[in-house]
């Protein structure tokens, strides 16, 4: 198989058995795999019902048919599971190094079951494959645990078997089953949504450590080089991506703030005098920027690493992105660019998604300036701006301390506890990221009907050109959902290939790598077939209509620009264009259209609202 290596790893942690199976040529064509080809595992092996933290859940670490071989932003990996934080499907990708070293250790996935009797981390070297014990290394944080591991494995590995070897772990919030936990990855970079981190925390697996001396073979050597340089060639004078190799996303948060479309004071407002600094990222770069880095692969160099101006948080962190910097701070209700490193360090260190952790401490703040939050509870006052409770209510959720055993269980719960669900701002248990959907309405329909929750990631924002048009906005936002989840499944970056690097890259990668020749229409319909097996999976797990909405605050007051989300509308004709029945169920024609009539539909209640 070209792209492919052709074989699963599957640990049975419970028993510390491990078996090598062979991959199915027509999950690769069905599917392609990453977050597609992992899905259809999951469904395949799993009921959706299950506890996500109890130990009939899966992990399924996917790579891609282009992972691995140096097709330019082509080094990532996803992570597939059922969500702890929202019950529904998982599928955060990752950059980073750590999805080649498992493709030249020889596998496409590695599959996780059971639960370990004790703390254990996984050691991938070829074909040495080894559940070693991690009592050592519970209860450090991210970097520490990578330190102690590379350390350790000195003792058996050369200097250069030590420098190609990629780790994933958890901080403490994982291990303490924090429901929006993450994976970190090669010294900061986050399998950052959804909660997996407690998913392996439940599991007593502290790490992975992955690498090996194989590589990829391509269909097409001459065809992918010249493809290679022609995709260089136009990169090299793209302004998007010269924008993205000087400041990341620094240069989002003033572009969405002067918009009035930046997440402020838990989404009450959609501007932030604070943030006014940050219009030019110039300014960002030069306070905080330490080195610019680069994923597997990847020519653009959008990863920052920036500087903690406090000695009490030692060395450097990966970001902050814009959502992080958002919902850090603006939405907290300060500026202060030191402070929202501080709080990006501390959420890396400890394994927390920077985003929710925003979100949930965001309705904290509004609940207790509204008065339905006690300072007792608390334990200390709080309220927007204040920085040192944030700080503190971090390290407090990560080991579920004090009030922090409330917020670990999501905002969700917590405005449920206190009696206002409304005042949390987020989908499908998942806090909603920087944009302000009322600033751009499609945005608010996106959120609300990602298989996943309130994440930015899964379809493209509607500022490229031929998205503009809002006539046109709900055929583009399909549209873009299944092609993102091609793009995930391949697997490719999305940052890069959106917008001005959108048309038929993907074809061209997987034609000279795979030697399959897709074409447009099967491509798409191949996204599409991923989209709707994620829905099937969540409706099992208990989805129904009422899941796909935005908080009242959205939907009701117009707090941006006079504007509300007209979900009542958009909706009904959202269903329709998709080809599913009124209440979001996958029609029998359109399962049968995508070839997954055998997958069937969702729970017996699943049509009832």
């Amino acid at each position: 198989m070209f792209g492919w290596k052709g074989r699963i790893l599957r640990i049975d942690l419970t028993t510390g058995n491990r078996s090598i199976e062979d991959l199915s040529p027509e999950l690769c064509r069905e599917f392609v795999g990453g977050r597609g080809a992992g899905l259809k595992i999951l469904m395949d092996e799993m009921d959706p019902r299950i506890d996500p933290l109890g130990p009939e859940n899966k992990l399924v670490f996917a790579t891609g048919p282009l992972t691995g071989t140096g097709v330019p932003a082509g080094g990532r990996f996803v992570v597939v599971s059922k969500s702890p934080l929202s019950g529904f499907i998982a599928n955060p990708c990752c950059g980073g190094y750590f999805g080649p070293n498992l493709k030249y250790a020889g596998y496409d996935f590695l599959i996780l079951e059971g639960k370990a009797p004790s703390p254990v981390y996984l050691y991938i070297r070829d074909e040495q494959v080894e559940l070693r014990p991690a009592e050592h290394l519970w209860g450090l944080w991210s970097t520490a645990t990578e330190h102690a591991l590379r350390q350790e494995l000195r003792a058996e590995l050369d200097d250069w078997q030590l420098n190609d070897l990629s780790i994933v772990c958890i901080g403490p919030a994982g291990e303490n089953l924090v429901r929006f936990a993450c994976i970190m990855a090669d010294g900061g970079r986050a399998a950052g949504r959804s909660g997996l981190g407690a998913v392996m925390g439940s599991k007593n697996l502290k790490a992975i450590v992955a690498g090996g001396t194989g590589s990829v073979e391509l269909a097409d050597v001459e065809g992918y080089r010249q493809a290679v340089m022609d995709f260089l060639e136009e990169g090299r004078e793209n302004r998007v991506l010269y924008a993205r190799r000087m400041y990341g996303t620094w240069s989002l948060p003033g572009r969405a703030n002067k918009s009035g479309t930046q997440a402020t004071r838990n989404f009450q407002e959609g501007y932030s005098k604070a943030f006014e600094w940050y219009e030019d990222p110039n300014h960002v770069r030069d306070h905080i920027r330490v080195r610019d880095e680069a994923c597997f692969g990847c020519p653009f160099a959008c990863s920052k690493r920036s500087r903690i101006d406090d000695p009490a948080y030692p060395g450097t962190t990966k970001g902050p992105e814009h959502e992080s910097m958002a919902l850090l701070g603006s939405n907290c209700g300060f500026g202060d660019l030191d402070d929202i490193c501080r709080a990006n360090y501390i959420c890396n260190e400890l394994g927390m998604d920077t985003i929710t952790a925003g979100a949930t401490i965001s309705c904290a703040m509004e609940m207790y300036e509204s008065g339905f939050l006690p300072e007792e509870d608390l334990g200390f006052a709080m309220g927007f701006g204040n920085t040192e409770a944030m700080f503190a209510l971090l390290h407090q959720t990560a080991v579920r301390e004090a009030f922090g055993a409330v917020l670990a269980e999501g905002g969700k719960f917590l405005a449920e506890r206190y009696g206002h669900p409304e005042l949390f701002m987020g989908v499908k248990g998942m806090g909603m990221p920087a944009w302000h959907p009322q600033g751009v309405e499609i945005i608010g329909l996106q959120y609300a009907t990602n298989n996943v929750g309130g994440s930015h990631t899964k379809a493209t924002l509607p500022f490229y050109d031929g998205r503009r048009d809002p006539a046109e906005h709900l055929k583009w936002a399909k549209y873009d959902q299944d092609y993102i989840a091609l793009v995930d499944s391949a697997i490719l970056c999305w940052i890069i290939y959106h917008g001005p690097l959108w048309g038929g890259k993907l074809q061209v990668w997987l034609k000279t790598v795979t030697g399959i020749d897709y074409s447009n229409e099967a491509l798409a319909l191949m996204g599409e077939r991923i989209w709707n097996l994620e829905r099937l999976f969540n409706l099992k797990a208990g989805l129904t209509r009422k899941d796909d909405a935005l908080p009242r605050r959205m939907t009701d007051e117009p707090r941006v620009k006079g504007q509300v989300v007209h979900m009542d509308r958009m909706l009904p004709e959202y269903y329709a264009l998709r080809g599913w029945d009124e209440n979001g169920v996958p029609t029998p024609e359109k399962l049968r259209e995508l070839g997954l009539s055998e997958e069937g539909g969702g729970r017996d209640d699943a049509n009832q609202d």
